[in-house]
C-alpha cells in the first residue's frame, strides 16, 4: 500500500537529482507480452527527500508456477486478494517524468512501458536508469553484477528477497554505499570526474553519475530516512574491496620452515610421512600411501626428464602431490615448472586456494619461492590497441552515442584499475561482466578488437608495458619457479619466453578437446563480418599510413603509396561486402533444408565439395568462400612488403609504437583468414573441414585436427623434457580397460620407450567403493524425450528423498527436463525439506552442505565442480549416461582410432562416456566415511548387448555398477544407506 509523506517544497525540485524513484517489479514470469507484473514497489524523492514509499501485490488471474513461489515467497493464496493492476497502475503512473533507477532496467521497463504510454501527453517522459551500468563502471573487479553478490558482499541481507519494496531498497542502500566507496577511493573518483568531463554525451544522459556529485551530508540525509547505517556498511564493502584494490596495506604473514627443501625421494617421503606435523598445518590431514606414490612418481619424471601418465583418484590429494615435488625440484634445479590446469576456472582455483597452503606447509615466503599466475595473450586487454582506436575514432570525427560513450569510459575505468593492481588482480577478458557485453553491443564489439595479440604485441617498447597485464604477468612468469597456466595457454605459448620444459597437465582427461580446441581454424560469421566493415573506416590499415608518413626520408615520399593502399583497402572493402550478404543468406537457405534443422542448437555439415555437392546452392555457397578467399590473398598481398619492415626498437615516439602495434594486429588478423580460408577451401590431411550454422550468430566454418594425440606429441612433448599427465579419471580404477584411448589423446602411445614409463600409473582407491556405494542403472522408465520422463522418475525417488531427510544432488542434462524437475520438486517439497537449486542465489552449494538435509538441483556440468564431504549428501540421481558429442571431427576421429588404433568403441566411445560418469559420481565420495548411492535412468540401454553392458559395467570400476528396475534400486539403496547409518552410530 503507499505512505505518502510528501512535502513539496521548491528547494527539493531544484535539486540536481531532480524527481526520481528507486523501483523493482516481481513478476510472473519473464516475458511481458505474456507475463504480468504480481508485485510492485518503489521509494520515491525530490531531491534528498524521500516524499513517498510503495508497495503493493498485484492481482493475478492465472496460478504462480512453484519456482516464482520459491523465488519470490508470494504465493496464489496471497495474491487472491491483493488490488488489481487497473488500481495499481494509477500509483505507478504518478512516477511519469521521473528518472526510475533499477537493476537491469530493461526488464522494469518491458512490464510498465505500456502503463506510461496510456498517459503519454507529449512531455518528457520517466527514463530509466540502470544501475547494472553505474556498478559495472564503478566496480570493474566485479565480474559478476548480480545484485544479490552487493548485498551479499556488502553485508545488506543475507540474500536479495525477490520483492518489489525489499529489493528497491536494498537497490538503494547498494548504490549509496557504491558513492560513498568511490569518493572515498580519490585516485578513482577524480579519474571519473575527468573522464565525465571529457565525454558530454556520458554527462548528459547517464544521470546515475550526479550521485557522485552528492555530499557526505546528503548521502546521510538520504540514508538516515530508510534508517540505513551507510557508514558502517561502507566499513565492511571497504575492507573486502581495499584489499584487493590496495594489497600493499595488507601485512605479510610471517613463515616458519616445517621441512627440508632437498630435492630427493627421500625427503618427498619423509615429508608425507610426518603426519603428526603436517596435522599441526592442517588438523584434517591424514597419509595416504597413494599421495606419497604420486609425488615420488612425479618426482621421478621431473628428475629423469621422462614424460609420465597418472591416474590419482578422488581423495588422493592430487594438487598437492604433484606441486610439493614440482617445487623442490625448481627450487633446487632452478628449473621453472609449468602447471597447465584443464579450465581457467581451475587455474584460478589452484592460484587462490593451493598455492598459498603449499606455501604455509612449506614454509616459503613468496619471495623465497615464486609461483605465478599466467594466462594466454588473448584473454588480455591491449591499452595500446584502445588508444589508437580513440585516437582514429576522434580523429575521423566518428559520432558517438550513449553506448559507444559508456564503452570508452567503461574501458579507461578497467585500464585505470589495472594501471594499479598486482598483475594477477589485473582485469582480462573473462573478467568483465556477461551481462555488460550482452547489453552494450559496442562493449562487446570493443572488447574483442583490443584483446592483445602476441605476435603484434610490442613488448617491453611499449608505452603501456609497466600496466599491461599481459606484459607484466610475462615478466613476472620468466622468474618464476611455478607458473600456474592451463591447456589452452600450454598450447599456445606466448612469444618471447620459452615454455617451460617441465610440466604438470591436471585434469588431463580434458586434453583432447583443449588440443582440438588449440589447433582448430575457424571464421565465425559475426568476428569476420566486424573485420570487414572495419575495412570502410580504415582501422589498422590508418596505423601504417601514420608510420610510413613518420619514416620518410624525403618529405611526401610515401603519399602514393599511402593513396594506393586507401585505394585497395576500399575495394577490397567493397567487393568482400558484395559476397558476404549474399553468402550468409545462401548458407541460411542450405541449412534450413536439412531434414533434422533444429532453431535450439548449432547445425554441422560437412564442408562443401566441388565435386560431390552439385546442387547449385552449395556451388554457390562454394563460389562466394573461393572468391572471398582471392580477394583476401591479393589484398594481403600488399602489405607484405611492410610487415616486418618497422623494427619496434628503432621507433622514435609512443605513437609510433601504438601504431605499430595496431597495423600488426591488423595484418595478423589478416594472414589468419587467409590461412584458413587456405586449409578449409583444400583437403587437408588429418584435418576434418566442417561448416556450422545457427540463427542467432550465423555460419561457423572451421577445420579441426583428426588425430589429436600426434598434434600433442608434436607440439607438447617432442619439445619438453618432462610432462606429468594426471586426473582422477583417466580410465577405470586400475586402468586395465578404457586408458588406451587417454594414452592416444595424450599422445603418449607415440612416444619412444625411453622417454616413457613403460605404462601409466594407477594409484589405488582412497575410498572402498564397494563398500561404501550402490550404484544402479534403470532402463524401466520412458524415454527422455516423453513428457512424462521427469515426473515418473520423480515419483519413483521421492519416497526415498523423504527417508533420506533430502541429503539429495539431481542432475538433468537438458534445460527443459531441469525446469520441470523445479516445478515438481518444489511442489512436492517446499516448505518440508529445504531446496538449493542452481542459479536461485550466489552460494547454493555452501548453503546445501550447511543446511545438512537438503536437495541440491542442477544441471549436468553442475555435478563435476562440486565439493561435498560429509553426510550432507548421500544420493544422486542422473537422467541418463553421459552422451559423446557428435560432432563431424569426433566422428571421423572415432573411424580414424578404429583403423589405426584399436577398439574405438571400448576405448575411446564407451570410455569417454563412463570418464564423464566418473566426474559425476566423484561428488559422493569426499572423505573415508562418505558414502551413498547413485540412480542413472535411461532407457537406451535396454537395446545394448550383453557384452556393450559388460564393457561398461568394467569401464566403470571401482563402482560396481548394477541393472535394475526403479524399484529394486529404491529400495536397496534404502536399505544401504539406513544400514550405513546404523553402522556409524555404533
Amino acid at each position: 500500500m503507499s505512505t505518502s509523506i510528501r512535502t513539496l517544497m521548491e528547494n527539493d525540485t531544484s535539486h540536481r537529482l531532480g524527481k526520481w524513484a528507486v523501483i523493482d517489479v516481481e513478476t510472473s514470469g519473464a516475458d511481458p507480452s505474456y507475463d504480468q507484473v504480481i508485485d510492485l514497489g518503489f521509494l520515491e524523492f525530490e531531491g534528498t527527500k524521500l516524499v513517498r514509499k510503495f508497495s503493493s501485490l498485484v492481482q493475478f488471474p492465472g496460478e504462480l508456477s512453484s519456482f516464482i513461489q520459491k523465488l519470490t515467497g508470494i504465493t496464489d493464496k496471497m495474491l487472491s486478494k491483493a488490488p488489481t493492476w487497473r488500481e495499481v497502475e494509477k500509483d505507478l503512473q504518478e512516477l511519469y517524468g521521473r528518472k526510475l533507477i533499477a537493476h537491469n532496467a530493461d526488464f522494469e521497463q518491458g512490464f510498465l512501458k505500456r502503463s506510461f504510454d496510456k498517459i503519454d501527453d507529449g512531455s518528457t517522459r520517466e527514463e530509466y536508469c540502470d544501475t547494472l551500468l553505474f556498478l559495472g563502471l564503478l566496480f570493474p573487479e566485479y565480474s559478476s553484477l548480480k545484485l544479490e553478490h552487493f548485498i551479499q558482499d556488502w553485508k545488506i541481507a543475507e540474500t536479495e528477497t525477490h520483492r518489489g519494496f525489499e529489493d528497491s531498497l536494498d537497490l538503494l542502500k547498494v548504490v549509496l554505499i557504491a558513492t560513498k566507496l568511490t569518493r572515498l577511493d580519490k585516485a578513482l573518483y577524480q579519474f571519473l570526474k575527468l573522464q565525465i568531463l571529457e565525454k558530454k554525451i556520458l554527462a548528459d544522459e547517464f544521470w546515475l553519475m550526479q550521485f557522485l556529485h552528492l555530499s557526505d551530508d546528503e548521502l546521510h540525509e538520504i540514508s538516515r530516512q530508510i534508517d540505513f547505517d551507510l557508514d558502517a556498511h561502507t566499513q565492511i564493502a571497504k575492507e573486502k574491496i581495499w584489499a584487493r584494490r590496495f594489497p600493499e596495506i595488507a601485512k605479510p604473514k610471517p613463515v616458519t620452515k616445517n621441512f627440508p627443501l632437498e630435492f630427493s625421494g627421500a625427503n618427498i617421503k619423509g615429508i608425507f610421512n610426518d603426519e603428526e606435523k603436517i596435522k599441526a598445518l592442517f588438523p584434517l590431514y591424514k597419509k595416504r600411501q597413494a599421495q606419497i606414490d604420486l609425488a615420488l612418481k612425479a618426482g621421478q619424471s621431473l628428475k629423469n626428464n621422462i614424460h609420465s601418465l597418472i591416474q590419482a583418484p578422488t581423495g588422493t590429494g592430487k594438487t598437492f602431490g604433484y606441486l610439493i615435488p614440482s617445487v623442490l625440484f625448481s627450487m633446487e634445479e632452478k628449473k621453472p615448472v609449468l602447471v597447465a590446469t584443464g579450465t581457467k576456472t581451475l587455474q584460478h582455483q589452484a592460484f587462490d586456494k593451493d598455492v598459498p597452503q603449499v606455501r604455509e606447509f612449506l614454509g616459503l615466503s613468496e619471495d623465497e619461492v615464486k609461483i605465478k599466475l599466467l594466462v594466454g595473450s588473448n584473454n588480455h586487454l591491449c591499452e595500446s590497441l584502445f588508444r589508437q582506436e580513440e585516437s582514429e575514432n576522434t580523429l575521423l570525427g566518428y559520432s558517438q552515442d550513449f553506448n559507444d560513450s559508456f564503452t570508452s569510459l567503461y574501458f579507461e575505468t578497467v585500464f585505470f584499475h589495472n594501471a594499479r593492481s598486482r598483475s594477477h588482480e589485473k582485469l582480462l577478458r573473462d573478467d568483465l561482466p556477461y551481462v555488460l557485453k550482452r547489453k552494450i553491443e559496442p562493449l562487446m564489439k570493443r572488447e574483442r578488437e583490443i584483446a592483445v595479440d602476441f605476435r603484434s604485441c610490442s613488448g617491453n617498447n611499449c608505452p603501456f608495458k609497466n600496466n599491461c597485464s599481459y606484459i607484466t604477468g610475462l615478466r613476472e612468469a620468466r622468474e618464476a619457479n611455478i607458473i600456474i597456466g592451463n591447456h589452452s595457454l600450454m598450447f599456445s605459448w606466448p612469444k618471447g619466453m620459452p615454455r617451460p620444459m617441465h610440466i604438470v597437465v591436471d585434469e588431463a582427461h580434458k586434453i583432447e578437446e583443449e588440443a582440438t580446441k588449440a589447433f582448430s581454424l575457424e571464421i565465425d560469421q559475426k568476428s569476420f563480418e566486424i573485420f570487414v566493415g572495419n575495412l570502410q573506416h580504415l582501422q589498422g590499415v590508418g596505423s601504417l599510413f601514420y608510420l610510413l608518413a613518420q619514416n620518410e626520408t624525403e618529405p611526401g615520399e610515401s603519399s602514393d603509396v599511402i593513396k594506393n593502399l586507401r585505394e585497395e583497402t576500399l575495394k577490397a572493402h567493397q567487393m568482400l561486402m558484395d559476397h558476404l550478404a549474399p553468402l550468409g543468406e545462401k548458407v541460411s537457405l542450405y541449412f534450413k533444408r536439412m531434414p533434422k534443422y533444429t532453431e535450439l542448437f548449432w547445425n554441422e555439415l560437412p564442408m562443401i565439395n566441388r565435386e560431390t555437392h552439385k546442387e547449385s546452392i552449395a556451388q554457390g555457397i562454394l563460389n562466394s568462400l573461393e572468391s572471398v578467399h582471392f580477394i583476401l590473398q591479393t589484398y594481403l598481398a600488399h602489405f607484405l612488403p611492410y610487415s616486418g619492415r618497422f623494427d619496434v626498437k628503432n621507433l622514435k615516439s609512443e605513437n609510433e609504437i601504438i601504431a605499430f602495434t595496431r597495423f600488426e594486429s591488423f595484418f595478423s588478423q589478416l594472414s589468419d583468414y587467409v590461412l584458413t580460408f587456405d586449409s578449409l577451401l583444400k583437403d587437408t590431411p588429418n584435418y576434418c573441414r566442417s561448416m556450422k550454422y545457427i540463427e542467432s550468430d550465423g555460419y561457423l566454418f572451421s577445420s579441426s585436427p583428426i588425430d589429436v594425440g600426434r598434434i600433442v606429441s608434436d607440439n607438447l612433448l617432442k619439445t619438453s623434457a618432462s610432462v606429468i599427465f594426471t586426473s582422477a579419471t583417466l580410465a577405470n580404477g586400475t586402468g586395465d580397460t578404457g586408458a588406451r584411448g587417454i594414452e592416444w589423446a595424450t599422445g603418449y602411445s607415440y612416444l619412444e620407450p625411453e622417454r616413457r614409463f613403460k605404462a601409466g600409473t594407477y594409484l589405488p582407491f582412497t575410498f572402498d567403493y564397494k563398500k561404501n556405494t550402490k550404484v544402479f542403472l534403470c532402463d524401466d522408465g520412458p524415454s527422455l524425450y516423453q513428457a512424462n520422463f521427469v515426473e515418473h522418475h520423480l515419483k519413483h525417488i521421492k519416497p526415498l528423498i523423504q527417508k533420506l531427510g533430502g541429503r539429495t544432488l539431481l542432475l538433468f542434462s537438458a534445460k527443459s527436463r531441469f525446469e520441470a524437475a523445479r516445478e515438481i520438486l518444489l511442489k512436492e517439497f517446499e516448505g518440508q525439506i529445504p531446496l538449493f537449486i542452481q542459479g536461485m542465489g550466489t552460494s547454493v552449494v555452501e548453503d546445501f552442505k550447511r543446511s545438512g538435509s537438503g536437495i541440491l538441483l542442477g544441471m549436468e556440468s553442475f555435478g563435476e565442480g562440486i565439493d561435498i564431504p560429509g553426510d550432507a549428501l548421500q544420493f544422486i540421481f542422473i537422467d541418463k549416461v553421459p552422451d559423446l558429442r557428435m560432432d563431424l571431427v569426433i566422428n571421423e576421429r572415432r573411424d580414424f582410432y578404429e583403423a589405426n588404433l584399436g577398439n574405438e568403441f571400448t576405448d575411446y566411445y564407451l570410455a569417454h562416456r563412463t570418464r564423464s560418469l566418473h566426474q559425476k559420481l566423484g561428488r559422493l565420495l569426499r572423505t573415508e566415511q562418505d558414502f551413498g548411492g547413485v540412480i542413472i535412468v535411461d532407457n537406451r540401454v535396454k537395446t545394448w548387448k550383453g557384452k556393450t553392458m559388460e564393457k561398461l559395467v568394467k569401464l566403470m570400476e571401482p563402482y560396481s555398477l548394477e541393472r535394475a528396475t526403479m524399484a529394486e534400486a529404491t529400495k536397496e539403496i534404502e536399505e544401504f544407506i539406513s544400514g550405513k547409518g546404523s553402522e556409524t552410530q555404533l
